[in-house]
């Protein structure tokens, strides 16, 4: 794992002096990422420093990165925003004297498993040893070709999927959404809402996949002493039309109900519950501000709460979330949210691999050497968790593939405030309600 900053200076003379000497050699910076040539010079420079980074920066490594992103249909400005944050990391680590990452970006639509599939064949073709994905693979379509073709894939939307677990070139870099999240939510549900009992779901149909996620969450549910109340409803990824979901909600309110949808859906679909007068507690699995829009006004009045591993912007956890929360600021004059922060976390451990690979003196062009230097140490930096002296840490379950500690928490926002209700890690350790 990169060290954290250190108070020694004689830890950051060597690297800061290889920044220095790449930034007189090297014209960094692109019209098309947003990204300065100045600012990525500066930028490069302190992250070096907070990651504290010594020996070869993996300059002389030429390295193709794919992305599969959800650039049109409902999670557009998703994808963008990923693609944004990795264009971001792609500037600052070849200012820094790094390898000159070329970026090849696919279109995953909704996802739609064929633009997923033509996906994954076009990134094959190109040879791409390691690619930032999104979706659970998009939702699924992708994982066959991830291992075929051995291109080491890190999924920060949808994590380590039931549905994903035993591909092994697939790594979550996130909570596993909703399931990760569902132990700690209940218990804040439990202590909000003594009263309440049933719980139930709307979401996003994934045919065959639904039925082992389904299993998960329901015996999540029994597990927290509550009860599912037989609510399962879902629609097309693609769907905002969420009529016949809710007239069945509303012949069986659950006391809670789960939004398990993500982009601007879970506004959408707030919306419409609002005007139908359902009554449950709604609880989604996401927030953006794609959602806040979509919702037409309902979650600034009403409120809308959610659990999951929430990117606070507005007060950067660590060194490195505040580098990059300015530098994304800066670069596109907008908030990065999770979908951002993720894809660039995820950037940087893919140089972390290079450059572990790199020292070895092996092939970081190679996939697999990229895979065994991930197992071989499963510990990356991350702009989670730490503190306002100490990177947070990003640590890969070798046998789930997904995290295995990830700060999460039931979050409401309301009126342009997210406020925190309870705070939590994986399987609700360390729970508690905010103060």
């Amino acid at each position: 794992m990169p060290t954290p900053r250190s108070t020694s200076l004689r830890r950051l003379i060597a690297p800061v002096l290889a920044v220095t000497t790449a930034l007189a050699l090297t014209a960094c910076g692109s019209a098309d990422s947003g990204v300065s040539e100045a600012d990525a010079k500066s930028q490069a420079a302190d992250l070096v420093q907070i990651l504290g980074i010594d020996g070869d920066l993996g300059a002389d490594v030429q390295f193709k990165l794919g992305a599969a992103l959800t650039l049109s249909g409902a999670s557009a400005a998703n994808g963008a925003s990923m693609q944004n944050a990795i264009e971001l990391a792609i500037e600052q680590i070849k200012a820094a004297g790094g390898p000159a990452l070329q970026l090849s970006v696919k279109d995953i639509k909704g996802p739609d498993p064929v633009a997923a599939k033509q996906a994954a064949s076009e990134l094959a073709a190109e040879g791409v040893p390691a690619k930032i994905t999104s979706m659970g693979d998009g939702l699924g379509s992708m994982l066959a070709d991830t291992d075929k073709d051995k291109i080491l894939s890190l999924d920060g939307v949808g994590g380590a999927q039931v549905f994903t677990q035993g591909t092994e070139y697939f790594y979550g870099t996130r909570e596993v959404a909703p399931s990760d999240a569902v132990p700690g939510a209940l218990e804040w549900f439990k202590q909000a809402h003594p009263e309440g009992k049933t719980v139930g779901l709307v979401g996003v149909d994934l045919g065959p996949l639904n039925q082992a996620i389904q299993a998960d969450v329901k015996a999540k549910i029994e597990a927290a002493g509550l009860t599912f109340n037989g609510l399962w409803e879902t629609v097309a990824p693609t769907s905002q039309d969420y009529a016949s979901v809710i007239a069945k909600v509303e012949k069986n309110e659950p006391d809670l109900l789960w939004v398990a949808f993500g982009g601007a859906a879970p506004g959408a679909f707030a919306a419409q519950a609002k005007t139908a007068g359902i009554g449950s507690e709604l609880l989604g699995i996401e927030f953006t501000d794609e959602a806040t829009k979509a919702s037409k006004g309902a979650f600034d009045s009403d409120g809308f709460k959610f659990a999951m591993d929430y990117f606070d912007a507005a007060t950067p956890a660590n060194p490195l979330a505040k580098l990059f929360v300015d530098a994304y600021r800066k670069a596109y004059d907008a908030e990065p949210d999770f979908y951002a922060a993720n894809a660039y976390e995820e950037t940087l451990m893919v140089w972390d691999l290079i450059r572990r690979v790199t020292a070895a003196g092996g092939d970081a062009t190679d996939s697999a050497q990229l895979k065994a230097a991930l197992e071989k140490d499963p510990k990356f930096a991350s702009v989670y968790g730490g503190d306002d002296a100490t990177v947070g840490a990003l640590e890969i379950d070798l046998k789930t593939h997904g995290v295995a500690h990830r700060p999460m928490g039931v979050f409401e926002y309301k009126a342009g405030k997210v406020t925190p209700l309870a705070t939590y890690d994986v399987g609700a350790k360390d729970f508690r309600l905010a103060e």
